[in-house]
């Protein structure tokens, strides 16, 4: 986001220094705020991904397979993890006092119009940022309760396990949008 203001600040001052009108305000607007995005859709499509091959489970594996399972979701939760911080990273340094004083001083070299859109950008970017963090952390909670329920043998006769853990991928399928019930191992 820190990137999205500096590059916004910079267009709104050569905007104003050239007297362009605010539709190409609006465009470098936008464009900024599609570089800015990176992080929040890499964990959109991580959460995902995860989600779609958590899905795939086979329904009676052996000791190696369940192994390769668990060392792969293990995986999942630490890529997710890390995405997540970086998305907490961005929270953190844009409700920095540095960014904060950056912030006013482009704001007080801005026409009333063009505070309002960054005002605005700022809102859109605060919520999805804390929309995908949220989302994001539903997903590991999840994964790690798969992870969990693997262990004790979901996978391999545990009946109890194996319930929770259809459970579970039932959770999962509604988050991507598949159909809820049935019996989700394979």
């Amino acid at each position: 986001m820190e990137l999205a203001r500096r590059i916004l600040a910079a267009l709104c001052l050569v905007t104003a220094l050239s007297g362009a009108d605010g539709v190409s305000l609006r465009a470098a607007a936008n464009t900024a705020l599609k570089r800015s995005a990176a992080e929040r859709v890499e964990l959109i499509s991580q959460s995902m991904f995860t989600v779609e091959s958590i899905l795939r489970l086979p329904a009676n594996a052996t000791k190696a397979q369940e192994t390769k399972v668990l060392t792969s979701l293990e995986a999942q939760v630490k890529k997710l993890e890390g995405n997540v911080q970086k998305i907490s990273g961005m929270d953190k340094q844009q409700h920095s006092a540095d960014a904060k004083k950056k912030s006013k001083e482009l704001h007080d070299h801005m026409k009333g119009a063009d505070q309002a859109m960054l005002d605005k950008m700022d809102q859109w970017s605060e919520r999805m940022n804390r929309k995908t963090r949220l989302g994001a952390m539903d997903v590991l909670s999840k994964l790690k309760n798969a992870i969990h329920l693997v262990k004790k043998g979901a996978l391999s006769g545990n009946k109890e396990a194996s319930e929770k853990l259809n459970g579970v991928l039932s959770k999962m399928g509604a988050m991507a949008g598949q159909p809820t019930g049935g019996n989700f191992l394979h």
